[in-house]
Parts: structure tokens; C-alpha cells; sequence
């Protein structure tokens, strides 16, 4: 449950492995490709110098990037005409390609071969497809005119008058109605669809402008599928196309179960053409990335330190191939590769909304799922609501949305609070608390709350020293507001608060000491910059003084309300959990006023449907909002950039 460490991998290998390491980083895929032309331009990409390594040292002097050399255009082409004519069917399989020496030649002829073999079936399917869709068009057209008993050739020929036939809103129509006597034309109302009326409109050729003049004001459309080959009456017309409608969609059938067929047949090869030709693109792609003399390659990737060993048993089958790992530093930035455990792994997409942790930064994620999953369950707690909440969140998660991996981990919190608090659909008499009735111990929730979130904020103080002391950052964090001394004054203002206010036996005594421990360490808050600087023998201040002190002042100010509102901020959790109760309370007021009974139930269901939905969304929010606002500014930046797997990048980029 942490960041992975990762190394950067730099290799040089003889040209003629290219496609086969290409070949061996793709199926192993746990690799970020990086430019390799880039680190060697930067010195990042350095080789040992020594007589072994000369001929290679050499190649430097003669580098050209991947992207001048190769080109993935091909492949993709034939790849997404393959997918057309599967109607995108066709998988990868990586363990095939893992077993097989390729032919590309004999791919690429296969290739071709079905797109000959399936192009004119699939051209005529969709040719066919495509006239019934406008056959479809006409005769919704001509429906409308279907009881004009005059030739079209006749309308289309008139000599002193024009006609075109559209549609108008509703409530254009009205007005159309009100405007009668002012149209220069005569208007026929010749049908109707859902949120439109339909006319036809007969004007003087002469007057013709005026006439379009007002339809455009009307926002007058005309209606598609009108064509000048078709003669008759509009009657003949219809049956015509009617006759046509039905030779096509037999067509369509007919070419539909031989395509089906064909595909059926040969489904397996084509997978392994498609899987072939994928491999092939994406090699091409990985080989953008390289540089390459005469004789060598040069790669570079970020790979897990754990990988390492797996890396080089693979470079171990290329004869004289240098393989070479270095550790990430400032002038390298690491990508963030996250490993957390099935149960926390959902809630990466959440910290990932706020930012990629950066690779010297403890990754946030368990905290935040044990303190998310916590706080929601506390607002949130209810056995039967948990379990729907549940069956929701399965739903979604095989459908493959994220969230709802986060959302059965929710429900199961609800559920155990609902064991807790006693609670099933908002009832409380079906099972016996393991704690308290919320609404029963209205002071105890509220206070239980601010507890566990002064509790919550302590270790975002402790995650947020780890973090700067592991980047060096001594004065952030032992002297910044959320470092060390931030850390213990949060603390001694606890201690003498409630020292004071009695809660704590016999510390009366101690409320002058801590209080003076407070003043310590505000003041060495305050100082924090000339104190580091004096300790580096720096200048003591990077502005001037007066400015320090005023943007300090106002910095502490802000630092001392912060504490105190973050504090009160999780009395919103218990706020919320009453809030849940009390909802539930007014539906069952409002089932017994109408009697019980079907109409009762009713109010109950629609009643908790209302909470789940509307509730469950609201304390979602809530909890991030506690998380995002409360704990991450705290102790979290989110500025690190993810660890990109080679198929990720590939996907993206075809």
C-alpha cells in the first residue's frame, strides 16, 4: 500500500533485435516508454566509457529519432478496416502473439484477403442499408401528400407557382395560424409529428421572396426526402416505395446471414491476423520512441525496481545488449507508479480527481479509503439501504464503471453502521443497536464526530511532516504550520482547551504552561524562514523584512482559524447521520397520515428511494468534500505525473 519504487532502464541493443525487444517491452507492458532521443540530448542517457562500449559510443554522434524511421500508418489502416468488416469483434490475444514467430508478409496478404473476400457482401449491406434509410425518408415525405390525387410531375412543373412543404414548432404553427391573411401565400396543414406541425405552402412565383421572408422568421424547415425523379401521384409513389422497402430489407437480411456467416467461419484466423497487425502497429509506435544509429538502438523506460531482475533475464537473450539502471532524481522526474490492495484500489480514482501523488509523496490513498469509508457509514448507516446501495455498485462495477467499486465498498460500510445504529429502511425496531440510536443520543453523535475528525486531522499533520521532511523540506516541516511545530501547537491547543473547560481531571494546573507552550510556538511558526535561512547562513529574508512579517501575520491568522474550522467541520458527519434519521422520521409521519395500509407502504418505499438516491449522493459529496477541503490541504499536493504502462500509451496514441 504505497508508491512502487521504479528505475529508469536505458538500453542499447544491435539493430537487427529491434522488432524482437520491441516485441518483448510490449507483451511485458509494465514499462513507461520515454523518448529515448530526449535523454540522450539531456545526458540523462550515458554509456560507461571503455574499449567494449565504443562502437556504441560512436552511434551517439549519428543518432535519428524512432519517428523519422518507422511509420504505424499502414497497420492502423488495415486494422480498422478488419474491425469494420468484424463489426469490432476482433480481440488481442497477448498469449498467442507470445508463442508464435510472425510472418508479416503472410499477415498482411491475409489481410487483404478478407477485406476482398468480405468488402462486397459488407459494401452491399451497407449501399443497402443506406437506400432503405432514404427510401424510409421518402415515404414519410409523401405520406403527408398521400391524398393529392395530381402527378408530381405536374406540381414540379407549374409555371406561375411554387410549393414546398416543411415543418414549424408548435408554437410557430400558432402563429403561422394568426398570420393567415398576411401570408402571401396559401398554407395547407398537411400532418403532424411530436413537436412539430407540418405544411405545405402554395405561392406566386412572383412573390416567392416574401413568402421565404416570413417561413425563415417562422423558422420554417424544409422536409428531406422529396426527389424529382419520382413522377406519379404521390399514392403510386408510396406503393412503389413501399415494394422497394421490402426487396431491401430482404437484401439486407440475405447479405446480413452470408456476412454473418463468413465471419463465423473464419472468425478464428481473423483474430489472429487482428492480433498480428495490432502487435505490428504497436511496435512501430514503441519504435517512435527509440533513437537509432547504423548498427544499434537506444531505449529508454521507467520500469519497477522489482522488475529489474525480469528485465534483464530478457535483455540475457540478445546477444552484447547493454542494459543500464538509474535511480530517479530531481533532474529526472519519476512517474507515480500506485500499488495498494484490492480493497483500497477503487479509491485511486478519487485521489486521482485531486491529483497523482508525486513519487517522493506517501501515497494518500489508504488513508483516505479507511476515512472515507469510515464517514460514510457514520451518515450513511443502514442495513437494508446498504445492501441496494450494494447491488448497485456490483451492477455498475461489472458494467465497468469505476465508481462502482467504490460504491460496493460504501454500501458495506452502511451495512456495518447499520448493525450498529440498529437500522433497517430507516426502521428501528427490527434489530437492536450495537451502540446507539442516533436520534437517541443527539450529543454523543455530534461529539463522537469531532473526536474521530481531530483524530483524522493528527495523522494528516503526521502525513504531512513525512512528506516534507522526505523532501528535504526542513523548513516546512519542522517549523511550517503543518509540520512539526504546526503539528504541536493543534495539540497544545487541544490539551488547553480542554484543560480549561475541565474535561480533562486534574490538568487546571496545566492550562498557564500550555498556553505558553502555544505562544512558543506560534512565534516559532512566525520565524520559520529566518530561522532555516540563519541555520543555511543565508540572508534571513528573501523579501524584506516589513513584507515577511505582514504576509507571516496574515498566514498565521489563517493558520489558527483553519484549525479551528477544520475541527468543527466534522460535526457535519454526525450532523448528517441525525439528518438521515430525521428524514425517515417525516415518512413515517407521512405513512400514517394516509392511513396506512397499500398507500402507506407506498410512501415508505418511495420514502427510501428518495434517501438512497438523494442522501447517498449529498454524503458522497460530503466525504469528499472532508477529504479534499479538510485533510489533502493539509498534507497532499497531487502534483506527480502517473505511471503510463506501454499499452495505455499505445491506446492512446492509435
Amino acid at each position: 500500500m504505497a508508491i512502487e519504487n521504479v528505475l529508469m532502464m536505458n538500453v542499447v541493443g544491435k539493430i537487427d533485435y529491434v522488432d524482437h525487444f520491441a516485441k518483448d517491452i510490449f507483451l511485458f507492458n509494465d514499462v513507461q516508454i520515454v523518448d529515448a532521443m530526449n535523454e540522450i540530448d539531456t545526458g540523462r542517457f550515458t554509456l560507461p566509457v571503455c574499449e567494449e562500449n565504443l562502437r556504441e559510443l560512436l552511434g551517439f554522434a549519428q543518432l535519428v529519432p524512432g519517428e523519422s524511421m518507422v511509420d504505424e500508418k499502414l497497420f492502423i489502416q488495415k486494422l480498422e478496416k478488419l474491425n469494420e468488416l468484424y463489426d469490432n469483434q476482433l480481440t488481442l490475444d497477448f498469449s498467442g502473439l507470445s508463442q508464435k514467430d510472425l510472418d508479416l508478409g503472410e499477415v498482411l496478404r491475409k489481410a487483404d484477403r478478407y477485406k476482398d473476400y468480405l468488402n462486397a457482401e459488407f459494401e452491399n449491406l451497407g449501399m443497402a442499408e443506406e437506400r432503405l434509410k432514404a427510401v424510409n425518408t421518402s415515404l414519410e415525405a409523401y405520406g403527408y401528400i398521400k391524398d393529392v390525387d395530381v402527378p408530381m410531375e405536374e406540381l414540379n412543373g407549374m409555371e406561375y407557382f411554387s410549393y414546398t412543404i416543411g415543418s414549424v414548432s408548435k408554437d410557430n404553427a400558432a402563429r403561422l395560424k394568426r398570420i393567415y391573411n398576411t401570408v402571401t401565400s396559401i398554407v395547407f396543414h398537411v400532418g403532424d409529428t411530436k413537436n412539430e406541425e407540418v405544411f405545405m405552402i402554395l405561392s406566386p412565383k412572383d412573390l416567392e421572396v416574401e413568402t421565404n421572408r416570413i417561413l425563415k422568421a417562422l423558422g420554417f424547415k424544409e422536409t428531406p426526402g422529396y426527389d424529382a425523379a419520382y413522377t406519379q401521384t404521390p399514392a403510386e409513389i408510396i406503393a412503389a416505395l413501399e415494394a422497394e422497402k421490402r426487396e431491401l430489407e430482404e437484401a439486407i437480411e440475405r447479405n446480413g446471414e452470408l456476412l454473418k456467416k463468413h465471419r463465423k467461419e473464419n472468425q478464428k484466423e481473423a483474430n489472429e491476423v487482428f492480433s498480428i497487425l495490432t502487435l505490428y502497429a504497436n511496435l512501430n509506435i514503441i519504435k517512435k520512441y527509440m533513437a537509432f544509429s547504423e548498427s544499434n538502438f537506444y531505449f529508454s523506460g521507467w520500469v519497477s525496481k522489482r522488475d529489474r531482475a525480469k528485465l534483464e533475464k530478457i535483455a540475457a537473450n540478445y546477444p552484447d545488449m547493454i542494459v543500464m539502471f538509474s535511480e530517479p532524481d530531481a533532474a529526472n522526474k519519476a512517474p507515480t507508479k500506485m500499488k495498494n490492495n484490492w480493497v483500497f484500489k477503487p479509491f485511486e480514482s478519487l485521489v486521482k480527481m485531486y491529483g497523482v501523488p508525486a513519487y517522493n509523496e506517501l501515497d494518500p490513498t489508504p488513508f483516505l479509503s479507511i476515512t472515507y469509508l469510515f464517514c460514510f457509514g457514520f451518515m450513511f448507516g443502514d442495513v437494508g439501504q446498504g445492501l441496494v446501495l450494494l447491488l448497485a455498485g456490483i451492477i455498475l462495477g461489472r458494467r465497468g464503471v469505476q465508481l462502482g467499486h467504490v460504491l460496493t465498498r460504501m454500501a458495506c460500510s452502511s451495512v456495518i453502521f447499520g448493525f450498529i445504529y440498529g437500522s433497517v429502511f430507516g426502521n428501528e425496531t427490527l434489530l437492536p443497536a450495537l451502540w446507539v440510536k442516533p436520534f437517541d443520543n443527539i450529543n454523543t453523535m455530534l461529539v463522537t464526530a469531532v473526536v474521530l475528525g481531530v483524530i483524522m486531522l493528527l495523522v494528516a499533520y503526521v502525513y504531512s511532516i513525512i512528506n516534507k521532511l522526505r523532501q528535504h523540506d526542513i523548513k516546512e516541516g519542522v517549523f511550517g504550520k503543518n509540520g512539526i511545530a504546526g503539528f504541536a501547537l493543534y495539540l497544545s491547543i487541544l490539551l488547553c482547551a480542554l484543560s480549561a473547560a475541565g474535561i480533562i481531571p486534574g490538568m487546571k494546573a496545566a492550562v498557564l504552561p500550555l498556553a505558553v507552550l502555544c505562544v512558543v510556538l506560534v512565534v516559532l511558526v512566525l520565524l520559520r524562514e529566518p530561522i532555516v535561512n540563519a541555520m543555511h547562513k543565508r540572508a534571513l529574508y528573501d523579501t524584506s523584512a516589513g513584507d515577511y512579517y505582514v504576509e507571516s501575520g496574515f498566514e498565521l491568522f489563517e493558520m489558527l482559524l483553519a484549525m479551528f474550522s477544520n475541527t468543527l467541520s466534522f460535526v457535519r458527519v454526525g450532523a448528517f447521520a441525525l439528518t438521515h434519521v430525521g428524514l425517515f422520521m417525516a415518512f413515517e409521519t407521512l405513512s400514517e397520515m394516509v392511513g396506512g395500509g397499500f398507500g402507506g407502504i407506498l410512501v415508505l418505499v418511495l420514502g427510501n428511494l428518495l434517501v438512497i438516491v438523494l442522501e447517498g449522493l449529498i454524503d458522497f459529496i460530503q466525504c469528499l468534500r472532508l477529504q479534499f477541503y479538510e485533510l489533502f490541504s493539509k498534507y497532499y499536493k497531487g502534483d506527480g505525473e502517473e505511471f503510463v504502462s506501454v499499452t495505455s500509451e499505445l491506446n492512446q496514441t492509435i
